[in-house]
C-alpha cells in the first residue's frame, strides 16, 4: 500500500517532465526558457514616401540589393536605410525611444543589441527622441562625419550631417538633453538648449561653435512634434505591466483599432474593431501580408494592418465564440516575451505552403531552422549577444476558467494539444501560397480549399517533425518582384565610402564614450575626483586651498646649468597635496622687510684699531674648503672699538643685538665663524703731474 502511494506520488512530480525533454525541439514551455535566436529587433512605425532598404552581405560576404521598406518592416543589426525627396521614416527602437529620419538622408544600424545601439549617419537629418533612458544600462551613439555624439540624457538630439559638399555639421539638444560631442581633436558636452557648429573640412577641421538653440522650427521639426504628440498620447493610454509586459513594443497602437474584453478560457483578450478589419475582405490573422528575409531569423512575416506589429510577433490568435481574439501570452508562459518571426503552424503540401495561426495550448516552433536562420547570427556575433532575461515584470492575468486548479488546467491544455487542429482553428483560417511564388511578391495570399483546408487540420501538430521545405532566399532573390526590389537605388556604395563616420574607428558591439572622453576631453589623464557636496567640510579642511584643475597635472622638470642634474619645479611635492617649500622659505624669518638686501654703508674709521698688513690673495683653484678656512681663522684679541668692514654675502637674518659700551664690557664676545675678508689695500697716492711753466718763467729760462 505504501509502494503504491510512493509510486503515484513520484508519477505525479515526473511524469509532467516527460513532456518537456530536451528531445522535444519545441516543446520547452519553462519560464526561463530562451530561444535560439535573441537579435534584438527594431521596426518601421511610420513611412511616406520613398523609403529603401538594405541588409548586410550574406554567408558569401556578397552585398544584398535594395528593396522598398514598408511599414512593420523588422530591423536588425547591419541594416542600411535611405530616403528620397519628400520622404520620411519613423524607427521604434522600443516603447520609448523613437528615430526619424528627414528626405535625402542614408542611416546604418552599426550596433542593435541590448548592450546598446550606435548608428551611423554619413547624410541627412535625423532626430532621436528618447523618453527613457539610462546611460549605466546601456548606450546610444550616433556617429557623423568626423565627429560622434554620445547621448547621456533622455531627451530630444536633431543631428544634421548634410551632404558630400558640406564641411561642417550641426548637433542641437532639447527636453532636457544632454550628450557628449567629440570630433577629431577635441570634446565637449552639448547640454539643454544649446547648440553647436563642428568644422570637419578646411583650416578650422575639428573645431566647433556653441550657440543658443533658436526657437524657429522648418518643416522636419514641426512634423516631428506632431509624432511625438501622437506617440506621447498613445503610451499614456497603453496597459503596458497590466495586460502585457513591455518587450511586446507597439502594443499602444491597439487602443484606437481594438478593445480589451474578458473571457474565462484565456482572461483578458484584444478584439480589433469591425471597421479595424472591414477594409479586408475574409479577414483571418496571417493572409493579409507578405514574407520577407530577415538576417538571423530567416522568413518573417510583415503584416499590411497598421495596428499588427505586437500581435503577429508575440501571444496567439484564438478563435473564441465565433471571432478572433489576441491573447498576449500563450498557455506555456515565458519570463521574457521574445520577439518571433511569426506565431504559426507552416507545412507544405503537394507543391504549396500552407500555414495558420498557432493554437493557445501549441507550443512555439522554428520554423526557419535548418535555412540558416540562427547558425549566420551565431558566427558573425559569438560572444557580443547579451541576453536580459532577469528583472522582467511578468503581468499575470486573471486565471481562466475559475475555480479549476492547476493541475486540472494543465490536464485541459494537454488534452487540447492532442486534438486535431480544426476544433479551435476554423477551415478559412488557414492560407495558402504557390512554392514558386514564396517570398517573391507582397500580395497575392488567397486562403485554401476547404478540403485541403480540412486535411491539413485533420492531424495533431508534431513537434517533432522535420521543417517545411521553404525555398532558400539565395536561390530566389534574382526572381524577387520588383515590388520588393529596387531597380535603381538612390545610395551609390561608392558615394557612401567617401564619407568617414566617427570620431575613431568603432569596434562592433563595443561604446566609444569612454574611450573618446579619456582621449579628447582628459587627454589619457586621470580626471580628478570632485567631492561630493552633500559633506559638510570640516574646519581643517575649509582652510586648505582650493584645488584647481580638471586633470592631475604632471610635475614640470628643469635643466641645472650648474649641475646638469633635472630638478622638479619649487613648490611641487608628487607624494604630498601640500606643496614643498623653496630654499629661501626654509630660513627662518621674521618679516617680509629682513628679506631685502642691507644698505651698504661706508664704515667709520678707528685710529685706535690696530692696522692689519694686507695678504696676497690665493688662487682660486689653491683656496681651501670652507670648513678648513674656519679652523684657521686667526684670533685676534678684542679691542674696545673695531673697524666694521664690509661683508660680501648676505648677512644672517637675525635681530641686531645691542652694541655694548667699551667701558662696561668686561667679557670678550664669543667670535662669529664667519670667512676672513682680506684687508683693503691701501689706496695708492695719484702721482702728481709736472705743471706746464708759466709764460714769466719760460722766459726767464730763455733768457
Amino acid at each position: 500500500m505504501h509502494s503504491a502511494k510512493r509510486f503515484l506520488w513520484a508519477a505525479f512530480f515526473f511524469l509532467p517532465l516527460l513532456f518537456f525533454t530536451p528531445g522535444n525541439v519545441c516543446g520547452a514551455v519553462v519560464d526561463d526558457y530562451t530561444p535560439e535566436v535573441t537579435a534584438r529587433v527594431a521596426r518601421i512605425s511610420f513611412i511616406r514616401g520613398d523609403v529603401q532598404i538594405r541588409r548586410p552581405a550574406d554567408e558569401d560576404g556578397a552585398k544584398t540589393d535594395w528593396e522598398r521598406a514598408a511599414l512593420n518592416l523588422p530591423l536588425v543589426e547591419g541594416d542600411e536605410l535611405a530616403t528620397g525627396a519628400n520622404a520620411v521614416v519613423e524607427i521604434q527602437l522600443d516603447g520609448y525611444n523613437h528615430i526619424r529620419l528627414w528626405e535625402n538622408a542614408y542611416l546604418k544600424f552599426t550596433t542593435l543589441g541590448d548592450e546598446g545601439i550606435a548608428v551611423s549617419l554619413p547624410q541627412g537629418t535625423l532626430n532621436f527622441r528618447a523618453r527613457s533612458f539610462d546611460k549605466a544600462k546601456s548606450y546610444f551613439e550616433i556617429d557623423a562625419p568626423n565627429a560622434t555624439v554620445s547621448i547621456e540624457k533622455a531627451g530630444m538630439y536633431r543631428i544634421e550631417s548634410g551632404d558630400t559638399r558640406n564641411t561642417e555639421i550641426r548637433v542641437a539638444a532639447s527636453e532636457d538633453g544632454e550628450a557628449k560631442v567629440y570630433t577629431e581633436s577635441a570634446g565637449f558636452t552639448l547640454r539643454s538648449g544649446r547648440a553647436a557648429r563642428i568644422f570637419i573640412a578646411g583650416n578650422y577641421a575639428g573645431d566647433y561653435e556653441t550657440e543658443t538653440l533658436a526657437r524657429t522650427a522648418d518643416e522636419f521639426d514641426e512634423w516631428v512634434l506632431q509624432r511625438d504628440a501622437l506617440v506621447a498620447k498613445r503610451l499614456s493610454e497603453a496597459y503596458y505591466d497590466k495586460y502585457y509586459d513591455r518587450d511586446q513594443f507597439g502594443a499602444e497602437d491597439l487602443n484606437e483599432h481594438g478593445e480589451w474584453i474578458y473571457t474565462k478560457k484565456y482572461g483578458y483578450v484584444w478584439k480589433p474593431f469591425a471597421n479595424a478589419i472591414s477594409g479586408y475582405a475574409d479577414w483571418s490573422p496571417y493572409r493579409y501580408g507578405h514574407w520577407r528575409w530577415v538576417p538571423f531569423y530567416g522568413w518573417t512575416w510583415v503584416n499590411d494592418e497598421p495596428w499588427g506589429w505586437a500581435t503577429y510577433h508575440h501571444g496567439r490568435w484564438v478563435w473564441d465564440n465565433g471571432y478572433w481574439v489576441w491573447t498576449p501570452y500563450a498557455a506555456a508562459r515565458w519570463r521574457r516575451s521574445w520577439w518571433q518571426p511569426a506565431m504559426i503552424s507552416i507545412v507544405t503540401w503537394n507543391g504549396r505552403v500552407l500555414w495558420y495561426p498557432l493554437g493557445y495550448d501549441d507550443n512555439y516552433c522554428d520554423f526557419n531552422r535548418g535555412y540558416g536562420g540562427y547558425g549566420r547570427y551565431r558566427r558573425n556575433r559569438r560572444n557580443n549577444v547579451t541576453i536580459i532575461n532577469n528583472n522582467t515584470t511578468v503581468v499575470v492575468n486573471p486565471t481562466p476558467t475559475p475555480g479549476l486548479t492547476q493541475q486540472q488546467i494543465n490536464d485541459q491544455r494537454r488534452r487540447s494539444a492532442q486534438q486535431p487542429s480544426f476544433n479551435r482553428v476554423p477551415p478559412g483560417a488557414v492560407v495558402e501560397l504557390g512554392v514558386e511564388e514564396f517570398g517573391k511578391q507582397r500580395r497575392g495570399n488567397r486562403t485554401a480549399s476547404l478540403q485541403t483546408a480540412k486535411q491539413v487540420l485533420a492531424s495533431p501538430i508534431d513537434e517533432n517533425q522535420p521543417p517545411p521545405a521553404l525555398p532558400e532566399y539565395k536561390t530566389i532573390k534574382s526572381r524577387i518582384s520588383r515590388e520588393i526590389l529596387i531597380e535603381n537605388p538612390r545610395i551609390d556604395d561608392r558615394q557612401a565610402a567617401r564619407v568617414r563616420t566617427g570620431a575613431e574607428t568603432r569596434e562592433n558591439g563595443k561604446a566609444l564614450n569612454q574611450k573618446l572622453e579619456n582621449q579628447r576631453i582628459f587627454g589619457n589623464r586621470q580626471p580628478k575626483v570632485v567631492p561630493d557636496v552633500n559633506q559638510n567640510p570640516t574646519p581643517t579642511e575649509q582652510s586648505e586651498p582650493r584645488r584647481t584643475g580638471a586633470v592631475n597635472r604632471r610635475p614640470a622638470v628643469r635643466q641645472d646649468g650648474d649641475s646638469g642634474e633635472t630638478r622638479p619645479t619649487p613648490g611641487f611635492n608628487p607624494r604630498s597635496d601640500e606643496p614643498t617649500r623653496t630654499r629661501r622659505e626654509e630660513k627662518p624669518t621674521e618679516s617680509r622687510q629682513e628679506e631685502q638686501p642691507p644698505v651698504r654703508q661706508r664704515p667709520r674709521e678707528n685710529r685706535n684699531a690696530p692696522v692689519f698688513q694686507p695678504q696676497p690673495e690665493r688662487p682660486r683653484e689653491e683656496e681651501p674648503p670652507r670648513e678648513e678656512r674656519r679652523r684657521s681663522q686667526p684670533t685676534f684679541p678684542q679691542p674696545e672699538q673695531r673697524r666694521e668692514e664690509p661683508r660680501r654675502e648676505q648677512p644672517r637674518r637675525e635681530e641686531p643685538r645691542p652694541q655694548p659700551r667699551p667701558e662696561t664690557r668686561q667679557e670678550q664676545p664669543r667670535p662669529e665663524p664667519r670667512r676672513e675678508q682680506p684687508a683693503p689695500r691701501p689706496e695708492p697716492k695719484p702721482e702728481q703731474k709736472p705743471t706746464r711753466p708759466s709764460v714769466v718763467e719760460r722766459k726767464s729760462k730763455d733768457n
